[in-house]
């Protein structure tokens, strides 16, 4: 069954979810719990209808905990046992900036360092990372193991590891900075490779549709002009990346998706591609303090609008256009 909404001239077609996975079914979770009613939403609403629901995996696009929460090894491992129990083997996570670039704010009660945080989030979530079924087909970058590529119903997927505060860049306040930016430079370069190994992947494999998972809004720059020189914090971290967005999608030629959170509203457009790249779409997904819900979002490589959208629990479609 289906119904029809209208939203000016354009005409979006939602289908109800039946008893069993639709082909392109997955779940996205971002930007929640921040807070202890949140948690309550989470534990006792979201978790028991992502475990109910037939979608065979869902992908946490970061910032699992609030901005003002410590970032404690016991807190790491207890959304570790939570997220990877919702679909085990089937969860596919890529961290936020609330879960290890801002943990050296004294906002948390106990500031500690960034990339001791980012180190311990590797080892609690991908040492060793999770036992994936074969026919997902799930690889993983050398030394980025937060960053994956798997493949489903003909659709290529992949997480790149883009958080917000300028994509670390910004208020490093413990670490050495040129260690830190350092850092940041390298994980800038390995998402380039990254993406541009799934495109080559993907065209090879005759992909239907390719989704790309981050945590950053990377069309709300902190700054402006390149990151080099003397301006490597007070810059547009996501400057390159937008651009090369825009290329791996008109390369490929297929829907493409780009999922994210980190900001709100809760909206899908077809305008980041802009003239380069109509087959470009972006999803922000729900959460950050205003839908708290998972979002399912279906594949539907062959329509006008090819991918849909609707939070888990009560169905709310995303506003069309961001």
């Amino acid at each position: 069954m289906s119904f029809q909404s209208w939203c000016g001239a354009l005409v979006v077609i939602f289908l109800v979810a039946g008893a069993e996975a639709k082909a392109g079914d997955f779940i996205v979770l971002s930007d929640l719990p921040y807070t202890d009613g949140q948690q309550q939403v989470f534990d006792n609403q979201i978790v028991p209808a992502i475990k109910a629901d037939p979608a065979p995996f869902l992908i946490h696009v970061g910032d699992f905990k609030g901005s003002k929460v410590v970032c404690s090894d016991g807190l790491f491992q207890s959304v570790h046992d939570t997220l990877y129990g919702l679909k085990p083997g089937r969860v596919f996570y890529t961290p936020g900036d609330n879960d290890w670039t801002d943990c050296d704010r004294d906002s948390t009660g106990l500031a500690m360092r960034e990339y001791d945080r980012l180190s311990r989030l590797r080892q609690i979530f991908c040492e060793p990372a999770p036992d994936s079924p074969a026919e997902l087909i799930v690889t993983r970058q050398d030394g980025y193991p937060e960053n994956a590529r798997w493949s489903d119903d003909g659709v290529t997927f992949l997480t790149l590891h883009v958080v917000g505060t300028n994509n670390g860049r910004a208020q490093v306040l413990i670490d050495d900075i040129d260690f830190a930016l350092a850092q940041v430079t390298a994980r800038e370069q390995a998402n380039r490779v990254w993406l541009d190994q799934a495109v080559e992947q993907a065209k090879s494999a005759k992909a239907a549709a390719m989704v790309v998972a981050m945590q950053a809004d990377i069309t709300e720059p902190w700054g402006s002009g390149a990151c080099e020189g003397a301006s490597r914090s007070k810059c547009d971290a996501f400057a390159t990346l937008r651009e090369q967005l825009r290329l791996a999608a008109k390369q490929f030629g297929g829907p493409m998706l780009i999922i994210h959170g980190d900001s709100d509203p809760y909206c899908l457009d077809q305008e980041f591609g802009g003239a380069q790249a109509p087959n470009l779409w972006r999803l922000n997904s729900a959460g950050d303090y205003a839908i708290i819900d998972a979002v399912k979002v279906t594949v539907h490589p062959d329509d006008t609008i090819p991918f849909v959208a609707k939070t888990l629990r009560e169905g709310i479609a995303p506003r069309m256009g961001c």
